[in-house]
C-alpha cells in the first residue's frame, strides 16, 4: 500500500510539472534567431520590477525588433529574471545593477520575451482575474489563475489568506541559449504592486505600433 501511495505522489508531481512547463518560442525570439541583420531597441526605463524575500528579482521593459529594410518591426516586452541557481542555499550574488549583495554564488540571469499580442491578452488577464481578487480571502481552499505565453507561465494564487505571483520562465540566458531549463520566480510580499504594474504595461502597449 505504501508503494502505491508513493507511486501516486510521484505521478502527481510529474503531472503538476508538466502542466507548468513552458514550450515554444516567441515571434520576437524566432526572428532574433533566424534574421541575419536586425536592430534591437531596449527601453531601459523599467516599467515593472518585483523582488522576492530570497534576494531574487524580475524586471520588465519595452523592446522593438526590426530589420534594416523595415519589413519586420515587432514590439513587445522583455522580462529579465535574476534567480538563484538550482541548489544554491541562501546565496545572493549580484543585483541587476551589478551591485554585490553578499554571498559567493552569483544570480543566474534569464531573459524572456512577450509578443505584442500576448501582452494585450496579459493585460486582459490581470484586469479580469488579478486586480478584482487582491482582497479575496478563502477558507480551507485555494484558487489559482493562470496565463501562458510561448515562453512564460504566469500565475496568481490565492491560498486561503495568502496571495502569490509566480513566473515560470524558459531558461534562455542573456545570449539566447536555452541550456538552463526552466526557472521560477515568485513573490508574496509585492502582490500589491500589481495595479501599478498593470498601469505601466498598459501605457507601454498603447505606444506600440
Amino acid at each position: 500500500m505504501k508503494n502505491i501511495i508513493l507511486t501516486f505522489l510521484f505521478l502527481l508531481t510529474l503531472t503538476s510539472n508538466a502542466q507548468r512547463s513552458v514550450e515554444g518560442t516567441s515571434i520576437i525570439r524566432q526572428n532574433y534567431i533566424y534574421q541575419k541583420e536586425f536592430s534591437f531597441e531596449r527601453n531601459w526605463k523599467t516599467i515593472g520590477k518585483f523582488k522576492s524575500g530570497a534576494g531574487e528579482s524580475l524586471e520588465v521593459f519595452p523592446i522593438i525588433f526590426s530589420t534594416p529594410d523595415g519589413k519586420i518591426k515587432l514590439h513587445g516586452l522583455q522580462i529579465n529574471a535574476f534567480i538563484k541557481p538550482v541548489g544554491a542555499v541562501g546565496a545572493i550574488g549580484f543585483d541587476p545593477s551589478g551591485i554585490k549583495l553578499g554571498g559567493s554564488t552569483p544570480l543566474t540571469k534569464i531573459s524572456n520575451f512577450i509578443d505584442k499580442e500576448d501582452l494585450n491578452n496579459m493585460i486582459i488577464f490581470i484586469k479580469r482575474d488579478i486586480i478584482p481578487n487582491l482582497k479575496t480571502k478563502l477558507k480551507k481552499e485555494s484558487k489559482e489563475f493562470v496565463f501562458k505565453t510561448k515562453e512564460i507561465f504566469f500565475s496568481f494564487l490565492i491560498d486561503e489568506k495568502d496571495l502569490r505571483i509566480t513566473f515560470h520562465l524558459s531558461g534562455y540566458n542573456s545570449l539566447g541559449d536555452n541550456s538552463g531549463g526552466e526557472s521560477e520566480f515568485w513573490t508574496e510580499s509585492q502582490v500589491d504592486e500589481m495595479p501599478d504594474f498593470l498601469k505601466a504595461i498598459e501605457e507601454a502597449y498603447s505606444k506600440m505600433n
